[in-house]
């Protein structure tokens, strides 16, 4: 049976701003952090949360719901610093991010909060609208205007308004 888990949006306001709270692509402006009645929620089929270990496990049948994006994976696991603050949101398998006309996937994506890099990893595809990015690993970085695909790096746009061609052009 699946059970559904109220969380902090801090917890999980990492994986928003990976994926661009403010519905701009990851690596653009900066995602608000006002979120104030906002509300996350996770549904797994098991959640273990060690306090002394500073972790957070959700196993089985993930899903990630809020206002600005969903993910879904077969585990996802928040790591805490010292002072309790979330430093690493792992998803692994089968995972999928969607927002908007965006939605990524791949076997692996990981974010690390205090440089602000995600990391899609085992097959990760990119998609938005027709526009699709795929390779090895691609890694972004949500504060600056960086990503990098590799090895592998296959980009294909097609030519319509708005798409990733107009992106990259700076249209």
């Amino acid at each position: 049976m699946r059970r559904a888990f109220l969380i902090s949006a801090g917890a999980l306001l990492a994986w928003r701003m990976a994926v661009g709270a403010d519905g701009n692509a990851a690596g653009g402006a900066s995602a608000s952090l006002e979120i104030s009645g906002q509300v996350t929620v996770v549904t797994s089929e098991r959640l273990t949360f060690d306090y002394a270990k500073k972790y957070a496990l959700f196993e089985g049948d993930v899903v990630v719901t809020d206002p600005q994006m969903k993910l879904m994976a077969d585990s996802l696991e928040v790591r805490f610093d010292e002072a309790g603050q979330v430093q690493l949101i792992s998803a692994t398998g089968h995972v999928v991010i969607e927002q908007e006309d965006k939605r990524a996937t791949a076997g692996r994506a990981s974010y690390e909060v205090t440089d602000g890099r995600i990391l899609l990893e085992d097959n990760p595809r990119v998609v938005r609208g027709r526009d699709m990015l795929e390779g090895d690993r691609i890694i972004f970085w949500r504060d600056k205007n960086k990503m990098i695909c590799e090895p592998n790096a296959r980009l294909v746009i097609y030519p319509q308004k708005g798409g990733m061609r107009d992106r990259i052009l700076g249209e």
